[in-house]
């Protein structure tokens, strides 16, 4: 929560305090931009180097430097620019929407999923693309389902956001939790990420692969029920890479 209310300060100093800063410095532009929220959008930076500013303009002194292919959380526009959150650092700032692409590609859908693809037409979001290990867990996940007589997952492209986040926060912060020194409880990360939901679910894994870490959870009756909870209908998947176990697994759960 203090997190929620420190991005929401930053936000309220970047949308309309900036002429106060910027009058400190001496050069400010004539117009604020109106902001336009636009939602939690995934933009990828596509320069070498890319300044994250306190306001949108290059009147306003840097931040920091942002790496091309880092990914951050479009909140809104501000006329050519982005308000824009950066989960690796925790930092919120603008950038030019020029040197950031929006995720705006469908799902890609293997062969087995292709099977049961009219049942699942939800399975593209649109804007979410699966990494290689999200889509081979989401397979494993929907063959179990389907084997027990429910019906497969869709995919929820906020969710996809909080699982990310949330195995990335994982190996970051060294620990493994469902409670987050950073963002609380599964729920509450949720929540905080705009998600809304009437019931909801966690599966953590540390595992070399893949398939390890699904095998580990259908042995596990706390871990399986959530697998085969017919009130779940769209789930959020999150794979890192991690020295310590191999990979961080973070699927999430939600009914609505």
């Amino acid at each position: 929560m203090k997190r929620k209310i420190l991005i929401l300060c930053v936000m309220a100093a970047l949308l309309i305090s900036t002429t106060c800063y910027a009058t400190a410095v001496g050069s400010v532009p004539k117009v604020l931009p109106a902001f336009e929220k636009i939602g939690s959008n995934t933009g990828e930076v596509n320069v070498n180097a890319l300044n994250l500013r306190e306001g949108p303009s290059t009147d306003y002194p840097s931040i920091c430097k942002l790496s091309k292919g880092q990914l951050l959380t479009v909140m809104g526009k501000l006329g050519d620019w982005y308000a824009v959150y950066d989960p690796d650092t925790g930092r919120v700032g603008a950038v030019y929407g020029k040197y950031l692409d929006i995720e705006d590609a469908t799902v890609p859908v293997s062969a087995n999923v292709a099977e049961t693809a009219e049942k699942q037409a939800s399975l593209s979001s649109g804007k979410i693309v699966l990494t290689e290990d999200e889509q081979k867990l989401l397979e494993l996940v929907n063959k179990a389902r389907e084997e027990n007589g429910l019906e497969p997952l869709a995919i929820d492209e906020n969710l996809m956001k909080v699982a990310r986040i949330k195995a990335k926060d994982m190996v970051q912060n060294n620990y493994f939790s469902h409670q987050s020194p950073t963002y609380g409880s599964p729920f509450d990360m949720m929540r905080q990420f705009d998600t809304t939901f009437k019931s909801a679910g966690e599966n953590i894994a540390g595992n070399k692969t893949v398939e390890g870490a699904f095998k580990a959870w259908m042995s596990s009756e706390t871990h399986k029920k959530n697998i085969l909870n017919p009130g779940f209908k769209v789930t959020g998947i999150g794979i890192e890479n991690s020295a310590a176990y191999g990979k961080i697994l973070v699927q999430q759960f939600i009914g609505r």
